[in-house]
């Protein structure tokens, strides 16, 4: 692919973070302040274009510290765990800027799993889950941008290609405790926190993977857990506006007065587990084929996490939406939740039939600044 063709990655990479930061907040009216907002998209910029492995990077920690600010209020634990990932990152840059590229490595990879919820380090994002759904899915937006650092800047040199066997490995290991936890959920927001953290773990092993050069499944399987999560996440709060936090102990049968809002559940759940035609197929499919040449074993750990976490979503659908019907004087999703879903589930269907509109400017992108080094 020509120079300047790859030089569209981080812009479309770009629109996929703007799209998740400010969707949340449209869907679930509840602005974020105008000076926060600004910065992120400053801190998004910044991180995307800045020719500094340094700069990039501190603006990536000045994106974590913005949401630990906005999850104060809501979440003490979240916020901590965000200054914390924002401090790692700082730490990442200035180890780069030393030289020190297996550290700058090891601590980028790091402030990764704790943004991305992978256990142990899932506390934060957890909490998030549970108490600050818009700020959890607007952090999920600039994690994209972290992660397209992590590719650009310390992915591809021979400490990160010593290590990222043990990260695939242990990427894949982390993904079947949270799945297992997936199947025992006893409402909504147990199950969405235990999908965030599955996720988190494939994401850990695409980032070992990726130094063996697999660069564009790494972005595509955070793009597509950002997209996928977000939508989930802005149908749950949406629900649970009208009926209230949901058990599943509880009544079902909620297809009838909330349409709309079950397909959407239904869809962004199945796009999370790799629905043919979404970008989560394509991902899964590339992270699989390199973890399958790289240990068959992990290969195997993630198929059987993903088809637990496919038997709870199915579970959990059929928990809170089907059955005797449960009437309900709340209206099914309104105009701007409406769009902003569908501005979502557009992107990951587009992402998925036509993943090259992604892969390839990314993977030339990430070639060639790694060839560079």
């Amino acid at each position: 692919m020509p120079l300047q063709a790859a030089q569209s990655a981080p812009w479309e990479t770009l629109v996929c973070c703007l799209v998740l930061l400010v969707a949340p907040a449209i869907a679930m009216r509840t602005p974020t302040a105008a000076w926060q907002m600004g910065g992120l998209v400053i801190a998004l910029a910044v991180t995307l274009f800045a020719g500094e492995g340094a700069v990039a990077y501190g603006a990536a920690a000045g994106a974590a510290l913005l949401h630990a600010v906005g999850a104060w209020r809501w979440t003490r634990t979240g916020a901590v765990a965000l200054g914390v990932a924002a401090v790692l990152t700082a730490a990442a840059g200035v180890a780069l800027w030393q030289q020190h590229l297996t550290t700058a490595f090891c601590l980028s990879a790091l402030a990764i799993a704790v943004r991305a919820g992978v256990m142990p380090f899932h506390a934060g994002a957890s909490s998030l889950c549970e108490r600050a759904l818009v700020v959890q899915s607007q952090q999920l937006a600039t994690t994209i941008a972290l992660v397209f650092v992590h590719l650009r800047f310390v992915d591809h040199h021979d400490g990160a290609i010593a290590l990222a066997p043990l990260l695939v490995r242990l990427g894949a290991a982390v993904t079947f405790v949270p799945a297992l936890m997936s199947i025992v959920q006893r409402d909504l927001r147990g199950f969405y926190r235990t999908t965030t953290a599955l996720h988190g773990g494939m994401l850990l092993a695409a980032i070992g993977a990726a130094s063996l050069d697999n660069f564009a499944a790494a972005l595509l399987v955070m793009v597509t857990m950002g997209l996928a999560l977000g939508g989930l996440g802005i149908a749950i709060a949406a629900l649970e506006e009208r009926v209230g936090r949901v058990d599943f102990s509880g009544p079902g049968g909620r297809v009838q007065s909330f349409p709309r809002l079950a397909a959407a559940f239904a869809f962004f759940g199945a796009a999370g587990v790799g629905l043919p035609a979404t970008a989560g197929f394509v991902a899964d499919d590339l992270l699989l084929h390199t973890l399958w040449i790289e240990s068959p074993a992990s290969a195997v750990t993630v198929i059987v996490s993903s088809a637990l976490l496919a038997v709870a979503t199915l579970t959990c659908f059929a928990r809170v939406f089907l059955g005797r019907a449960t009437p309900s004087v709340a209206p099914d999703i309104s105009r701007h939740e409406s769009g902003v879903l569908v501005t979502l589930l557009v992107l990951l269907v587009v992402l998925g039939i036509a993943p090259g509109t992604l892969l390839a400017p990314a993977d030339a992108f990430l070639s060639v600044v790694s060839g560079s080094r």
